[in-house]
């Protein structure tokens, strides 16, 4: 039941600090959070002995009786005000529309342009993410002391500055978009590959993603290319999810992967998205990982991949401007087609992010090579970045095949 509660927090706790920061206004989100935070510590502890016919109300009804209480403590609002507002003992929190409203609402309040590029990121992974200071420190290459730091300034700025908030014009936009668009792809990776605890996919993280990228196409003055693109990247992967993981939720990779579970539909839908985005002139990172994307997902299998197209479009990606990822994820298809030797002679270390993604391609590529010693090294120092336990466990098993 204890993984229930989280994967309930990830599910729930944006669309919380949505749903009660709408009704009581921005001023009031750190007794909002408070109040949220405590509600699943209550889970926490309750849930395994009583579990809730109904979690989602559960959550509701306790973070509303937490903020009663925290209101009267603070006397910021009578109990009148509760009912006035909507939030009377009878009262009806399910309308999705209300809820995807309330979160796309939140979304934009995040990224505010009187608030800096850095803060509206940083609080709309607190706020609609669910993130912790130490996902947030990895997602951003940051130390954890100094995202905690950088949370408190950009709450309290949050507080000054928004005070309400509608979906803006087109000529509102400029950089907010984008933001917008890096949270909810954000929030997509994480149900994708879950950066922490024992369980590698959250689906309901991935799928709400989605739908709030396909709300946004609702508004003409938000239905962009980039957009589209994003729409057809998470398509794309997410029809290979009921694939990645097998019965005992260990990792398949996609040369593993039983490619009868990928999901057509979701495959048509990426294609359906990706010709929308192409006729936007304007190349974005969404319109290259996408491309590639369908590279991937309409291959019959991964011996018939066109190998060379997804390195010709990391190198137009590339052409743009210098990106570690792109070229670990270059070097990875160039070895599909290569020999290791040749591979050999493309790498610059220098050039690769530091994860555990580029030690595993190194592991592998040394492996390769015959040099046994030096790929269980490049393992071991995977290991140390990985923090996923079915990771972990994958590159054990990258360990456990090596013959001294």
């Amino acid at each position: 039941m204890e993984f229930q509660v989280n994967v309930a927090f990830k599910e729930e706790y944006s669309k919380l600090v949505a749903l009660f920061t709408h009704r009581y206004g921005y001023d009031k989100i750190e007794l909002i959070e408070d109040a949220i935070q405590e509600t699943f510590y209550k889970a926490v502890k309750l849930w395994p002995h009583n579990p809730p016919q109904n979690p989602k109300g559960w959550l509701r009804t306790v973070t509303r009786n937490q903020l009663i209480d925290k209101f009267r403590e603070k006397k910021h609002v009578s109990l009148e005000h509760f009912e006035v507002a909507g939030f009377a003992q009878d009262d009806n929190w399910d309308d999705p529309q209300e809820i995807r409203d309330n979160h796309l609402k939140m979304i934009f309040a995040c990224c505010h342009p009187k608030l800096k590029s850095t803060d509206q990121l940083l609080l709309s992974l607190k706020f609609l993410c669910g993130f912790g200071s130490r996902q947030i420190a990895r997602a951003l290459l940051k130390s954890e002391a100094a995202v905690e730091k950088a949370i408190s300034r950009a709450r309290v700025k949050f507080k000054s500055i928004v005070v309400d908030l509608q979906i803006p014009q087109v000529d509102q936009l400029g950089t907010r978009l984008d933001n917008v668009l890096r949270v909810i792809y954000l929030q997509f990776t994480e149900g994708y590959k879950v950066s922490e605890g024992e369980h590698l996919i959250n689906r309901a993280l991935c799928m709400d993603a989605i739908r709030l990228a396909e709300l946004l196409t609702t508004y003409p003055q938000l239905n962009t290319g980039k957009l589209n693109a994003l729409l057809a990247l998470m398509y794309f992967q997410a029809s290979r999810l009921n694939a990645r993981v097998d019965p005992q939720g260990n990792l398949i990779t996609l040369d593993g992967q039983d490619r009868s579970k990928w999901n057509i539909a979701f495959i048509l839908q990426g294609s359906n998205y990706l010709g929308k985005a192409l006729a936007d002139e304007k190349l974005s990172h969404f319109h290259i990982e996408a491309a590639i994307a369908s590279v991937h997902g309409t291959s019959v299998s991964y011996e018939e991949t066109n190998w060379q197209a997804i390195i010709n479009w990391y190198d137009l990606g590339l052409s743009s401007g210098a990106n570690k990822h792109y070229q670990l994820y270059r070097l990875i298809a160039f070895r599909q087609i290569h020999s290791p030797q040749d591979t050999l002679k493309e790498v610059n270390a220098e050039q690769l992010p530091e994860n555990q993604f580029t030690y595993v391609f190194l592991g592998d590529l040394n492996k390769d090579l015959g040099e046994v010693i030096q790929a269980r090294d490049y393992y071991n120092q995977a290991i140390d970045f990985a923090r996923n336990q079915a990771e972990k466990e994958f590159i054990q098993d990258k360990i456990s095949s090596l013959q001294d």
